[in-house]
């Protein structure tokens, strides 16, 4: 129970890695708010976790609007009066070359990997400045380090996620509050399923595609760490290579 009685949200918890974290942080003792757009996703995962005689809260939200987040965030207050963790965890991955993207690409793909985070944080992190204790998770990817074609708006989101999270953690480590990032390395989710359903290593390389279960323990790791004196600012990868 390396979690016990700490309040987590988890953004994008309706299915994939964010679901999958959500079930495993309930497992270890932590009080789970759940959000995505989908209602009946959400409803699925609370179950799953209730079944278990987990702790779940559901929450609908779209973290692209400011005020349904500051609408999650004081729900998640009304309801448990503390937050101690956050994962942001949603996102979106549309491909396609770079001169065919349009503007809508750009705008639907920031506003929901960066500026869907960057809201989240802003709404917890005068809380945990005031508990003098949090812990932000942000899930990263190996292509917020390197760029791969036709990845073009994806790849520049998670490089602009990676060296936010690095600056909001320079800015808040003496109010006890960590931050840091978690490249799960490839991952069988919905928005990967065009790429594994066709390969079984990604890029056919050495790095084979995982199941989300597989990331948990990982996340758990980062949810445990003690928030006054934990690693914070780092990427943990947990890729076979450095490079995707």
């Amino acid at each position: 129970m390396q979690l016990k009685d700490k309040v987590a949200i988890i953004t994008g918890s309706g299915r994939g890695i964010g679901r999958a974290i959500a079930i495993a942080y309930a497992a270890e003792g932590a009080k789970v708010v759940i959000t995505s757009r989908s209602r009946e996703q959400l409803d699925e995962v609370a179950n799953s976790i209730s079944s278990k005689n987990g702790e779940v809260f559901a929450v609908t939200a779209d973290i692209r609007e400011r005020s349904e987040v500051q609408s999650l965030v004081k729900k998640t207050l009304d309801q448990y009066g503390r937050i101690d963790i956050l994962v942001n965890n949603a996102g979106i991955n549309p491909r396609g070359p770079f001169l065919h993207t349009t503007d809508e690409d750009w705008n639907d793909v920031w506003n929901i990997n960066v500026m869907g985070v960057v809201h989240c944080c802003r709404a917890v992190l005068p809380i945990m400045q005031i508990q003098k204790s949090g812990n932000i998770i942000n899930i990263g990817s190996g292509l917020g380090e390197v760029g791969h074609a036709n990845l073009s708006i994806y790849c520049a989101s998670k490089a602009a996620l990676h060296r936010l999270t690095q600056a909001i953690a320079e800015e808040v480590w003496q109010d006890g509050i960590i931050a840091n990032i978690l490249i799960p390395g490839p991952v069988k989710t919905q928005l990967s399923k065009p790429a594994w359903e066709s390969t079984d290593t990604f890029r056919g390389q050495s790095d084979p595609w995982k199941e989300p279960e597989q990331v948990v323990d990982s996340a758990v790791f980062l949810a445990a760490q003690p928030t006054n004196s934990g690693m914070t600012g780092q990427i943990l990868s947990i890729m076979r290579r450095n490079s995707p």
